[in-house]
């Protein structure tokens, strides 16, 4: 019992001593000490599972509607909101008393634990055309957005062969490649930084959309550039580059086959993850395949 009691105060001295500093403009601000307690953060989320169960309980009454997926199965999956951290999506139909209960159920919140909800921060997204969407911003005192959007860095209303999804991946590694004096490195310290930053920006894109030939041919023409640099003669052919270093390779991973290796992980977790909400709106929708019930039972 000593020993976890001195344990807690070691982790606690930790938490409390460390420094943080923020990016500002891509350039490290000064560091500053932490001011919070500790605990804030669980005890933050404990107070968003309450509000989590409060809109479920709206919804219940049928005060608002989320929306709904239907599918090859009836029923289908109703979906009022979404909760990420600090951030949160809620999901209603264009109607006044609809909004109006949201912003009551806000203010309740609000008056039972303290946290009120920064409306300069949030939007009012409409899905297809919304007449009076201005009007139902305006009760909750919100700005109104537009589909394209980014929502914990994904963009939402976009296709996944649009220029637009990819076009912030292809400027932030020319931005890191911009950044890196490639003159003053070794063809081993390029390799390296290759295989350690490059391969893993598209990473979070990679799992979830399938990447399009010309953005895999630009990202892979952007790695050669900076493996070989002004030098017209490759010293090794690209399909070495991409071999494992077991065959006598580089050991850099090829974008497509890494993409299917990927998006192949939401079969496994398709078959593992039963009670999960994607892979229910994923069942409400499409319906189980025979393959995966198969995966399922192995």
């Amino acid at each position: 019992m000593g020993f976890g009691v001195k344990w807690c105060k070691w982790i606690r001295t930790c938490i409390s001593i460390v420094q943080f500093s923020v990016l500002i403009n891509e350039s490290p601000a000064d560091f500053f000490g932490s001011s919070r307690d500790p605990l804030s953060p669980m005890l933050f989320l404990i107070l968003m599972e309450v509000f989590s169960r409060m809109l479920r309980k709206v919804e219940g009454a049928r005060l608002i509607c989320g929306f709904k997926i239907e599918g090859r199965r009836d029923g289908g999956e109703s979906v009022s909101h979404l909760l990420f951290i600090d951030d949160t999506i809620l999901f209603c139909d264009a109607d006044v008393e609809q909004i109006l209960h949201i912003w009551l159920l806000l203010l309740s919140f609000q008056a039972v634990t303290g946290l009120k909800v920064n409306v300069h921060k949030c939007e009012m997204v409409p899905i297809g055309e919304v007449d009076d969407v201005h009007a139902l911003a305006d009760i909750l005192g919100c700005k109104v957005g537009c589909l394209l959007m980014s929502y914990l860095g994904m963009p939402l209303g976009a296709s996944h062969k649009s220029p637009s999804l990819w076009n912030p991946i292809l400027e932030k590694i020319e931005r890191r490649l911009a950044g890196w004096k490639k003159l003053y490195l070794s063809k081993g310290g390029r390799l390296m930084l290759l295989k350690s930053t490059l391969s893993s920006l598209s990473t979070y894109f990679l799992s979830l959309f399938t990447i399009p030939t010309y953005v895999a041919n630009k990202i892979e023409k952007l790695q050669r550039d900076f493996l070989w640099g002004d030098s017209k003669t490759h010293l090794v052919g690209w399909d070495k580059v991409y071999a494992p270093l077991a065959n006598s390779g580089l050991g850099i991973r090829k974008l497509t086959t890494f993409n299917k290796a990927l998006l192949g992980k939401w079969l496994w977790w398709f078959g593992k993850e039963e009670d999960r909400l994607w892979r229910r709106m994923v069942v409400s929708k499409y319906g189980e395949e025979w393959g995966c019930l198969d995966l399922k039972t192995r």
